[in-house]
């Protein structure tokens, strides 16, 4: 591992959204027995600039960040924009996933994924977001393609890559939209193409790995960067992916409760949403969905390692684990299926979804509007609580 005196700071290209900026990594090092590494951010955010100037401009004006404790600061702040530019290698077009996924598994094509997949998750770990570094280090296909030991040539490394098209497929949007939220845009961000050219205008400079001599006397690792590995005992700041209680953790993880009344009563449930045609997953299992009659039944049950649909997703884990989760649905979520309505139909239509009841499907999709005939409608709902297994 690198040691203080041999600590380095790359500048690196990142496009998101159709957005190009440039920001600073702080490759690992180890101090005092414990390992760092950092980005150019603040607490829990990676600033990110439209140009080096602007980043420049950053580093001499004196506001604290993420790096001011790097062993090399003094010479970070030193540096021209023209010595700041990224170098090729350092250029992340996490906009063009989906591209690499959808292309032959050459060596180029596999080594531009991973890189992708390897700065989110530096930044999940730099930022403690807990989520986002689950859905990369947990999900299969991606825990290969950042694996140096498995191979994808061959027909058996073919299928691996066809695997891992579809996870890019299904999920790629959604890491994106977790990725962008540790994401803080500075000054103007340049579009996507715009970057490429700007850079090569800067007269093809070179990565600026800050390899200098050392300060004197190198500050202590800075504060918020994180832990990476068991290197000895550090106590970390506790996750709170709720922004301070702006969210709570039923909407940090996707996975909503919602209230449902049938002719046989009320319960409860979850709901959430997967794919990029938003495929309706409710708590439940074997085309059957689990329903609670009353709220603590549903809270305990959420506390369980019961095996469900649900706990295949890989926020689950936010669910299980909380602390005083209470079940409270919004009063969006609050549905009454007694009788039509276009919010009644819309969630008959999940449910039969959900439970492949293609007969309710047809009769309900044919009059979207909610009204539908109610000996129709109650035929539809009879049918459905026939997929439902209540909970006292």
């Amino acid at each position: 591992m690198t040691r203080p005196s041999e600590a380095s700071v790359v500048p690196i290209r990142i496009t998101l959204d159709g957005r190009t900026g440039v920001t600073l990594w702080a490759t690992p090092w180890e101090e005092d027995g414990e390992e760092w590494q950092a980005f150019l951010g603040v607490g829990r955010r990676v600033l990110v600039f439209g140009s080096t100037e602007e980043m420049s401009e950053h580093l001499r004006s004196g506001e604290e960040n993420d790096l001011t404790d790097h062993p090399r600061w003094k010479d970070l702040v030193a540096l021209t924009p023209a010595e700041l530019e990224p170098d090729e290698d350092f250029s992340f077009d996490l906009d063009g996933g989906y591209d690499l996924a959808a292309s032959d598994p050459d060596p180029y094509t596999v080594s531009e994924l991973s890189d992708l997949l390897d700065l989110v998750q530096r930044v999940a770990e730099v930022c403690d977001d807990g989520t986002l570094l689950r859905l990369v280090e947990e999900t299969p296909e991606f825990a290969r393609l950042l694996s140096d030991e498995v191979s994808f040539a061959g027909s058996e490394g073919e299928q691996r890559w066809t695997a891992v098209g579809e996870v890019v497929e299904q999920s790629w949007e959604s890491l994106l939209e977790r990725f962008a939220g540790l994401i803080e845009w500075r000054g103007e961000p340049v579009a996507g193409d715009a970057a490429g050219e700007a850079g090569a205008d800067s007269g093809g400079a070179t990565v600026a790995v800050v390899d200098d001599e050392p300060t004197p006397q190198p500050a202590a690792a800075p504060p918020a960067a994180v832990v990476v590995g068991e290197v000895g005992d550090i106590e970390e700041a506790p996750e709170d992916e709720t922004e301070d209680g702006e969210f709570s953790v039923w909407e940090v993880a996707g996975i909503l409760p919602i209230s449902v009344t049938l002719p046989s009563g009320t319960g409860f449930t979850l709901r959430t949403y997967q794919g990029d045609d938003d495929e309706p997953i409710f708590l439940g299992s074997d085309l059957t969905i689990d329903l609670f009659r009353t709220a603590a039944g549903l809270e305990d049950y959420t506390d369980s390692d019961s095996d469900h649909d649900l706990a295949e997703m890989l926020t689950w884990p936010d669910i299980r684990d909380a602390e005083d989760l209470p079940v409270e649905p919004a009063p969006e979520e609050v549905y009454d299926l007694r009788g039509p309505s276009p919010e009644a139909v819309d969630l008959a239509l999940e449910i039969a979804d959900y439970c492949e009841l293609e007969g309710v499907t047809a009769v309900l999709t044919r009059r979207p509007d909610g009204e539908v005939p109610f000996d129709e409608w109650t035929a539809a709902i009879n049918e459905i609580e026939t997929c439902v297994r209540w909970h006292d």
